[in-house]
């Protein structure tokens, strides 16, 4: 009887030790064929040129253990080098700084010599209209002049100027005044004024 209990006990243990457990059926059955299927459909993608990497990423899915850009995290810059090359970049600037007040300055006295030419331009075109404005006047008063003498009395004294000053004077002249002045000529003067302010009027 004790014989029969101990095959008994022995038969089930062999049993247990055949029998396959839970967690080895699930890796036999489910994750085994899971991750086959998973290769095989990765080198079917691959071959048909579709990226699950990018499209993983435009749906805003990150797959771990797979990363197109890895960040790398750049070791800190030594501060003496840092510093060294700040003041590089300090120097550098004063230096531009420097240029940048020496042509500043140049500007203002160019700038400075071309208002004082551009004042003296001025006082001079403002001298040059008075004095026209005053010679204006001038011979403003000698045609008036002319004006209140007769024609017999104007005449000789025209024939006495340049001609110039003489076709001025008689330009500006009244036509009755002027016709008094040839009447009292010789008549080859008349007509050498009459042609000489002809002439000048075209």
């Amino acid at each position: 009887m004790k014989q029969k209990q101990q095959k008994q006990s022995i038969r089930s243990e062999v049993e247990e030790t055949k029998s396959p457990g839970k967690l080895q059926v699930f890796f036999m059955l489910i994750f085994v064929p899971l991750l086959f299927l998973i290769f095989i459909s990765l080198i079917v993608l691959s071959i048909l040129d579709f990226n699950i990497v990018e499209k993983a990423e435009e749906a805003g899915i990150s797959i771990p253990f797979i990363s197109g850009d890895e960040e790398v995290l750049e070791a800190p810059e030594n501060p003496e080098k840092r510093i060294v090359s700040l003041q590089a970049q300090i120097e550098e600037k004063d230096v531009y700084i420097t240029q940048l007040e020496q042509e500043m300055v140049s500007l203002e006295d160019e700038n400075d010599l071309l208002i004082e030419g551009q004042e003296k331009l001025q006082a001079e075109i403002e001298r040059l209209q008075a004095e026209r404005e005053a010679a204006g006047r001038e011979f403003a008063e000698v045609v008036s002049v002319y004006e209140d003498m007769k024609g017999k009395e104007a005449a000789p004294i025209i024939m006495d100027l340049n001609d110039e000053d003489a076709i001025r004077i008689l330009s500006s002249l009244s036509a009755e005044m002027v016709a008094e002045i040839f009447s009292a000529m010789p008549s080859a003067e008349a007509a050498r004024y009459t042609e000489l302010i002809s002439s000048r009027t075209q």
